[in-house]
């Protein structure tokens, strides 16, 4: 059963009422360019349905193509439900022909797509990149980075990074196989991680360093390698306060990373607060009454008392671990698929 069949939990809700934040603040910063464009890797569906909640609430595509002031061109990958959510756009926006969908592999489609938008290069572009795990692989975020290498600023990333994931398939429990080293060194482009790792095993740093050592050496290759000027981290966690994975922005222009950081601190204030509570109140609900359910801003919503929330600080990312030896011993290790772990795995592993 894919998410989409059970729904989405109230962390993804905060991430797309976030997206949306930014965007009116892109879209209003950019008004006198010539035109502006949004890029998503992994649109998924037009309207996501609330996992314990009734109702739905907007997908990353919808919440594009109802931007105000609006989008100039909307660019859609999806690989495996491409084809509903083309036919709910076309229902929902008969009129609308500013949006297009590349089908299949993000990682695939991207060179071909960046070529045939061309002559889109001079638009303030937003690129968001929001996978269920490890499938986002550098050389996708390298080609993001240099579209618009001749222009004043680069394309603005907003990258979903699951640390918990990393951690997980090559965590202390032995799941360290060839294809999952494989996959990190295609998701941050080269085996720094290994450096990272290799102190995790040996005790020098704890479960949570070896997570924000990840989220570290992601930022600092946006900024050091592909010459970002800022990057930004939103760590999100679940209600009992375990890790779900980090929200990664870069961006080259002060404005983009002024607005970002307004917004994360707003979201740190009331946004997610408010659903985390809704979360905790609807968990206690359904213990009491299974065939329960709750809309997220219903009556039983006064009940809600949002625990206090550390306010967003923003810090700069660590330098890399060095590392002396790279190789991994690798021998009568478990392999794991990496395909067949997510973020979402995760989540429940935590009991959520």
């Amino acid at each position: 059963m894919t998410n989409e069949d059970k729904g989405w939990d109230w962390w993804s809700e905060v991430k797309l009422d976030i997206l949306g934040k930014y965007l009116e603040g892109f879209t209003k910063a950019s008004k006198r360019a010539l035109g502006t464009l949004y890029l998503d890797l992994f649109a998924g569906m037009y309207d996501n349905p609330r996992r314990y909640h009734t109702g739905t609430f907007p997908g990353s595509s919808r919440v594009a193509l109802e931007m105000q002031p609006a989008f100039t061109r909307v660019v859609l990958f999806e690989k495996t439900s491409y084809a509903d959510l083309e036919y709910s756009i076309k229902e929902e926006r008969p009129n609308d022909n500013r949006w297009s969908i590349y089908p299949g592999d993000c990682n695939e489609q991207i060179e071909a797509a960046l070529s045939e938008l061309y002559s889109y290069r001079q638009y303030p572009t937003f690129a968001f990149l929001d996978p269920t795990g490890l499938q986002v692989k550098w050389q996708t975020v390298e080609k993001l980075a240099g579209w618009r290498a001749d222009q004043k600023t680069k394309v603005e990333l907003w990258i979903l990074f699951p640390e918990p994931a990393v951690a997980r398939v090559l965590g202390l429990r032995g799941v360290r196989g060839q294809k999952a080293a494989a996959r990190l060194d295609e998701i941050f482009g080269n085996s720094n991680w290994v450096a990272i790792h290799k102190q995790r095993i040996a005790k020098k740093i704890t479960a949570e360093g070896m997570r924000q050592r990840f989220v570290d050496l992601y930022r600092w290759q946006l900024e050091k390698t592909l010459g970002y000027k800022d990057t930004h981290g939103l760590a999100i966690t679940n209600t009992n306060g375990q890790p779900l994975y980090t929200m990664i922005f870069a961006s080259d222009h002060p404005v983009g990373a002024k607005i970002m950081k307004h917004v994360y601190k707003s979201a740190h204030v009331s946004t997610i607060p408010m659903m985390r509570a809704q979360a905790k109140l609807e968990k206690k609900y359904r213990k009491d009454d299974e065939s329960g359910k709750l809309s997220l801003f219903g009556a039983d919503a006064i009940n809600i008392v949002p625990e206090p929330h550390r306010n967003y600080k923003h810090k700069p990312p660590l330098p890399p671990l060095k590392v002396e030896n790279y190789d991994l011993d690798l021998s009568d290790k478990p392999d794991i698929d990496p395909d067949d772990f997510d973020s979402h795995t995760w989540a429940e592993e935590q009991d959520l």
